[in-house]
């Protein structure tokens, strides 16, 4: 029982060891960044800032840590931006109206337009030419009817080729204008195939009229079309945080023909990308596949086709591409090859994402900091809910501020250096200690029971031994008393015979 205990206590030992050194190593990060305040509220909330995705070293920012002046750690949660509940968006027709250039300036109603009493605008003359047409008059009150915003224009070009530049002007009493926005319309039509960018975004616009002014020559427009949704579901639109972005990330070409890997450099949600090409005048397919590690598969997230066309003083580029927020590191995009791909150069990435919120309680004294970067550590965020537990207060905006110093634990890791080392050694040592303190004790009882056998065993061998001995000796006694009494036997034989010859010879 003795020992038993002695081994439990060295597994126990082993236990702490292993246990204090991760709850150590959960404490240490790489970057710390200072918080400002205000003071005065319970609660704070501050959008992770790109330093700190490029920073942590866990795709769920489970490193990521708030601690107050005291060096305690302070509860939090960590919020990933919602989807806005959005009303589903639909496509009306509206109608619209080609100016001259005199008109096109001008205040009040243009020329061959008339307003009628519901706001609604009625032609009143022949449209211009298309030499002196530069300009077209929107009108979106009549299908908005007011409840609706206008998040995009979609103009159906009837030429097969066409490239160049607008300019969006709003008004509500076609006096007053005001800008709404610039972009570039293209067609091509190629073997068979038709590229086309008719979107104008406006980005749920409340405006009842619209003035368009092509800036590289007004195409033959055929339709358009006015994407609207409800006023409530542009308004949660708009509320949403702001994108960031990621320039300027290299993508460097793969083993195969078509093939270009690049790394996003941290846990970033990415749901856009955008793929700029290296030269002009290109236009090929792409499917973009991304997966968390080397070891991991790769999984398709998007796919486009790629173009950067150059007509004169005009270029345009494909749009963004759309996915689902991806914290995947490795990407690779793969393009079509069987025109060319996309020729020398470098393919040049830029990946947007909506930054999570970090809502804090300011338990303790300042200044509170916020640290990440400890591939050990495990998340302790709670949720938003969890942590507010229904205060009527509301959480106040903070700041992120600069970079501050690291210990020198974490100047060790970034250095390269091996701060659980000594931790690790240590646990080694342990465990060492601990298989020797069991194979002795392992040995010892070995030992114990060979000394409890061996006396039974040399009992019987001795028993044994004895009786061998005794049967020995009386066969050995027996047989020297035979051999007597054969001796004494032919003496006497001897004897009589000589006896016997002295009696004949006296006959």
């Amino acid at each position: 029982m003795k020992r038993v205990l002695i081994a439990a206590g060295w597994c126990f030992a082993i236990s702490s060891v292993w246990v204090s050194t991760a709850a150590v190593a959960a404490d240490r990060f790489a970057q710390r960044f200072a918080l400002e305040l205000e003071s005065g509220a319970a609660y704070y909330s501050v959008p992770l800032s790109a330093p700190v995705y490029a920073a942590s070293q866990r795709n769920d920012l489970g490193d990521v840590r708030v601690f107050n002046g005291a060096g305690e750690p302070v509860p939090y949660s960590l919020d990933a931006p919602r989807e806005s509940a959005r009303a589903p968006a639909t496509l009306r027709t509206v109608h619209w109206f080609p100016l001259p250039p005199a008109a096109s300036g001008g205040t009040g109603a243009p020329l061959g337009v008339t307003i009628a009493a519901d706001g609604s605008l009625r032609a009143t003359s022949a449209p211009p030419d298309r030499a002196q047409h530069d300009a077209d008059l929107v009108d979106v009150a009549r299908e908005a009817r007011g409840e609706a915003l206008v998040d995009a224009l979609i103009v159906h070009v009837r030429d097969d080729n066409y490239q160049g530049r607008v300019s969006v002007e709003s008004s509500n009493d076609l006096r007053s204008w005001q800008p709404a926005g610039e972009a570039q319309l293209l067609k091509v039509s190629y073997n068979g195939s038709t590229l086309s960018q008719d979107r104008i975004e406006l980005n749920g616009m409340r405006a009842r009229y619209l003035r368009l002014h092509w800036l590289d020559g007004a195409p033959y427009v055929e339709s358009i079309d006015a994407q609207v949704q409800m006023a409530s579901a542009g308004a949660a639109q708009r509320a949403d945080m702001q994108r960031q972005w990621r320039e300027g990330i290299v993508a460097r070409p793969g083993p195969k023909t078509g093939e270009y890997f690049f790394e996003s450099g941290g846990p970033y949600p990415i749901d856009r990308l955008r793929l700029n090409l290296p030269q002009p005048n290109t236009v090929a397919p792409a499917v973009v596949y991304s997966r968390s590690g080397l070891d991991a598969p790769w999984r398709e997230v998007s796919s486009a086709t790629l173009f950067r066309l150059h007509n004169g003083t005009v270029e345009q580029s494909n749009p963004s591409l759309e996915m689902e927020p991806d914290t995947d590191r490795h990407w690779r995009v793969v393009v079509d090859t069987r025109n060319g791909g996309l020729g020398s150069g470098a393919l040049i990435v830029a990946a947007g994402w909506r930054p999570a919120t970090l809502t804090f309680v300011a338990r303790g004294a300042a200044p509170f900091t916020l640290a990440v970067g400890n591939a050990a550590a495990v998340s302790s965020a709670v949720s938003r809910a969890d942590l507010l537990m229904g205060a009527s207060s509301v959480a106040v905006t903070a700041r992120l501020g600069e970079e501050l110093p690291v210990g020198q634990e974490a100047d060790a890791q970034l250095s390269g250096k091996d701060p659980d080392a000594m931790r690790r050694y240590m646990l080694w040592a342990a465990l060492l200690l601990a298989v020797a303190s069991l194979g002795a004790i392992a040995w010892r009882l070995a030992r114990g029971a060979q000394g409890q056998v061996a006396p039974q065993a040399g009992g019987v061998a001795d028993g044994g031994g004895g009786v061998a001995g005794a049967a020995g000796a009386g066969g050995l006694a027996g047989d020297a008393l035979g051999g007597s009494g054969a001796a004494s036997a032919t003496a006497k034989d001897a004897g009589t015979a000589s006896a016997d010859g002295q009696n004949t010879g006296k006959k």
